[in-house]
């Protein structure tokens, strides 16, 4: 499991705190706190249930109460008899100017005061040379009502106030609402039809007095009689007329005089259903769902409240265990991770909030110092091994050019005398020198470390003469910066001994530059490497023993000496600079093999 696996499952501290207080305080108030809600909620809607159909109930009433008032009035022109008896003097001596001044003066007394009948008007079956009517000054009515009625709504009426007997009807024309009545004589034979305009604003004044009231409308026999406010947009009274008439269905007809509600929360709307003088109102009411909302929110406002006086409190224990607990173990935590690094003594802040933890962050600081005592000494004596174990891969450097080159030397010599003897002898000095390392130093300058390098491939090009080619790119900013010594000769001479095509011939690059803060050295010759050539070289490469001496491939094979020499640069590179630094041999897939040298800590001269 790695690192970042391990942070996943095991939370930090801070992360537990936060859980807990969720857990145990948080999350449990808030799920009090919707329950409580929950619960408030469905009691405040039957409360909007209750108020809405009880503020209907009343409104109703007090409608069904002004119709039957208006109703009576018609009653009392037959109950007084007056309009009757001067009809029947007319028929005995047709004076109608008699019959006027009588019947006016009574319409005049009965009804011209009224705040509920806006104008009463006489329509005789008989035809009449004058116009029996009054309207109410106290209603706001005037003779263009009466005019209107003529012109829009007489005809109407009389047609049907021929199947209306002796009942009694509201009936709505042009926007206007009319209770129609017929006056009979003693065999109960109709002979006029009182008809009384209707004040609605008057009548139907109580709709402003409903509860939360948005929108209504009135209807009475599907035809509407009323709204509010008056100038409501067509669309508004279409949609409510048609929510009105689907709603209808679902409500009981009720008996005379009585009131069936229907309320629906999700539409915000109020229905309402009664029966007066054997007609049927129906009312429906939109509410205002801003008003219904404000006078729920009382109640969650005050949860609200205390929930946010209850976050000081939790931010407070939070702080309280941060400064305590988590403060103190976030030191401790960063000291090991100080240690871990290599910075043993470090010492973590004392802390003296608690006991506990105080006594925890002493403990640590006892354990750190002893710590740094013990890797003091230890790494005096690890110094010491390492030296020893770095002359003696430095003294297995291959020596087995110097017999090539002592025989080139001794050929050249029998052949003929000239100055390239003298030019091999010194090149062969510069790597004596090189090998013997007489001042016993273990780095160097790369600008040094290529002078071995240009030695032995003056040395190889008089062995292999015009069939051995050799270039370099360096980047020459880089040849103050020190490395150890012979790193680079015995990857050359790996590459020379073991490259070539097929004709003998080989020629090799050597390219110096650095890439992310890496020093690299590559070194491409022109053998292709075989499977074997590659399971050796994984093989070499990956034994870590640094002793190369006893070393023996799996097969038994013998390991040639330029093997032991790559080998033994890639084990000091990686005891120098880290696992990060060392040798690597690749194919590009061109027919060249690639030898790498990284070093990721460059040291300067």
């Amino acid at each position: 499991m790695n690192r970042a696996d391990k942070k996943k499952k095991n939370r930090s501290l801070a992360t537990g705190m936060v859980r807990m207080i969720l857990t145990y305080m948080l999350i449990p108030y808030i799920v009090l706190s919707a329950v409580l809600i929950h619960i408030y909620t469905i009691r405040n809607q039957r409360h909007i249930e209750s108020t809405v159909t009880t503020s209907l109930e009343n409104t109703g009433k007090t409608i069904a109460e002004n119709i039957y008032s208006a109703i009576e009035m018609s009653r009392q022109a037959s109950y007084d008899g007056v309009i009757k008896s001067s009809y029947e003097t007319y028929l005995k001596n047709y004076n109608e100017n008699l019959m006027y001044r009588e019947v006016s003066a009574y319409l005049s007394k009965t009804y011209k005061f009224s705040k509920t009948i806006s104008n009463t008007i006489l329509m005789y079956d008989l035809p009449m040379t004058m116009e029996y009517y009054t309207y109410s000054n106290v209603a706001g009515a005037t003779y263009a009502n009466i005019d209107e009625f003529k012109r829009n709504a007489a005809e109407a009426v009389r047609l049907g106030a021929k199947d209306l007997g002796t009942k009694t009807r509201l009936t709505c024309i042009g926007g206007h609402l009319y209770v129609v009545r017929n006056i009979v004589l003693s065999n109960y034979e109709p002979f006029v039809t009182l008809v009384m305009e209707v004040n609605m604003d008057r009548m139907f004044e109580s709709l402003n007095s409903i509860i939360w009231k948005q929108n209504s409308i009135l209807l009475l026999d599907e035809k509407t009689i009323y709204m509010v406010p008056k100038d409501q947009e067509d669309t508004a009274i279409e949609k409510l007329s048609s929510i009105l008439t689907e709603k209808a269905s679902q409500m009981p007809i009720p008996m005379e005089g009585n009131i069936t509600t229907l309320y629906d929360k999700k539409e915000a709307l109020a229905c309402m259903l009664m029966k007066v003088n054997g007609q049927e109102f129906y009312l429906a009411q939109s509410l205002d769902r801003n008003e219904l909302i404000r006078d729920g929110m009382a109640f969650i406002s005050a949860y609200i409240a205390v929930f946010i006086a209850l976050i000081p409190l939790l931010i407070a224990t939070f702080y309280y265990f941060y400064t305590n607990i988590n403060k103190p173990v976030g030191s401790l935590i960063k000291g090991s991770e100080k240690i871990r690094k290599g910075e043993y003594g470090y010492k973590v802040e004392p802390f003296d909030k608690n006991e506990e933890m105080g006594q925890l962050v002493d403990t640590f600081n006892h354990m750190s110092g002893s710590l740094e005592d013990s890797f003091k000494r230890i790494y005096v004596e690890e110094i010491a091994e390492r030296d020893a174990t770095l002359k003696a891969l430095q003294a297995q450097i291959n020596p087995h050019f110097l017999n090539n080159t002592l025989e080139i030397i001794n050929w050249k010599a029998r052949m003929s005398g000239n100055e390239d003897v003298s030019e091999m002898i010194t090149a062969l000095s510069v790597m004596m020198n090189a090998t013997l390392n007489r001042n016993n130093e273990m780095y160097i300058s790369l600008e040094e470390e290529l002078s071995y390098v240009d030695a032995y491939l003056h040395i190889i090009q008089e062995r292999f003469g015009s069939k051995f080619t050799f270039t370099q790119t360096i980047d020459h900013t880089l040849l103050d910066r020190s490395v150890p010594r012979l790193i680079i000769q015995p990857i050359i001479e790996n590459a020379v001994e073991h490259g070539g095509n097929k004709e003998g011939r080989r020629s090799g690059e050597l390219i110096i530059c650095e890439e992310d803060g890496a020093l690299l050295i590559r070194v491409k010759n022109n053998g292709e490497m075989t499977q074997k050539d590659r399971e050796k070289i994984d093989f070499l490469l990956n034994q870590e023993h640094p002793d190369s001496r006893n070393l023996q491939y799996p097969d038994h094979e013998s390991i040639d000496r330029q093997s032991i020499g790559i080998r033994n640069v890639h084990l000091r590179l990686r005891m120098i600079y880290g696992n990060e630094s060392g040798l690597t041999i690749e194919s590009d897939g061109n027919g060249m093999t690639v030898s790498t040298i990284r070093i990721k800590r460059i040291k300067t001269g």
